[in-house]
């Protein structure tokens, strides 16, 4: 079915906007029962144990499934609403657009190398701002039990483990949360507002706290802006899908290498960096996302600060 077939849904960006609000809810609750659904139909377990057991070292390859499939579900229904509902073709909708240059890749490379320098940077800035005693205990609760899930599920012993990793938990997440937050929340919000910056700051603050860590948002929140700029830029779904697998992937990588040393597996998890690399890194960024922006001869985002 072509767009102009579908021209009697085409929305406005405020009705786009509330679709997806409503369509990611939903989804959200859609992706989290079949895949429970699933899960305890292969274990033989009910519902309300599914969280204890999809922790357990042996239970570390379904725990990758159960992710992926949780993730593929809550973010790719809501993202298809919106490329459905929006003028043009479907998959245009979605961000998928040719990389017209080997150049930007290549610029996308250094900024997930720069932005690598940034994020240790922002998490040492972030222990360090004053928060209530109550608020960081459940903070670093939460920490632990997002670092208990992620060392089950990356039980790496062999090549294969590795791969398995690198497709379910970098590639996977990487392409299905691209096209939520970039491809169909920031140019909802764009669309809505009509303001790039707002659009790009305002997903990347949705986008760190989808990930639930206070240590871990603002890093988070700083890859997205990236993430943002980068999709602003070039239009294409394509390199902000290529950052973000090269984000996961290092870590997948470097867990991989100190794989059965608990002790090394935190350092890596908690590994932070002297605000001074900070600076050097926001230096870095900013000149590669410069580059990027010249030689896809952006700009929109100037003549919209100007207004």
């Amino acid at each position: 079915m072509s767009y102009k077939d579908r021209s009697l849904f085409y929305m406005l960006p405020g009705m786009r906007l509330a679709i997806l609000i409503a369509a990611t809810g939903i989804s959200m609750i859609l992706g989290a029962f079949i895949t429970f659904s699933i899960v305890a139909n292969y274990l033989h377990v009910g519902l309300t144990e599914i969280q204890t057991v999809l922790l357990l070292p042996k239970n570390a390859h379904v725990s990758l499934f159960a992710n992926a499939l949780a993730s593929i579900i809550a973010f790719m229904l809501p993202s298809f609403a919106i490329a459905y509902f929006s003028k043009g073709p479907i998959l245009q909708n979605f961000g998928f657009k040719k990389i017209e240059s080997i150049k930007w890749v290549g610029w996308v490379i250094l900024l997930a190398l720069a932005g690598l320098l940034l994020s240790g940077a922002t998490a040492t800035l972030t222990e360090m701002i004053p928060i209530p005693v109550s608020f960081k205990q459940w903070a670093e609760e939460l920490e632990a039990s997002y670092k208990k899930a992620m060392m089950v599920m990356t039980q790496m012993n062999s090549i294969g483990d590795l791969l398995i990793n690198l497709f379910a938990v970098a590639l996977i997440p990487a392409i299905v949360e691209e096209l939520y937050f970039r491809g169909a929340l920031q140019k909802t919000l764009l669309a809505w507002s009509g303001k790039p910056i707002v659009a790009i700051v305002v997903t990347a603050i949705i986008f760190s706290a989808f990930h639930f860590s206070y240590f871990g948002f603002l890093s988070r929140m700083v890859l997205g802006i990236v993430l943002g700029f980068i999709f602003e830029y070039s239009r294409t779904i394509w390199l902000p899908i290529i950052l973000h697998f090269i984000n996961n992937g290092i870590a997948i990588i470097t867990l991989y290498t100190v794989r059965g040393n608990h002790q090394k597996m935190n350092k890596v998890m908690d590994e932070n960096l002297p605000l001074y690399w900070g600076i050097v890194a926001v230096a870095l960024v900013v000149y590669f996302l410069h580059c990027l922006k010249k030689d896809t001869n952006y700009e929109r985002l100037e003549k919209n600060i100007l207004e």
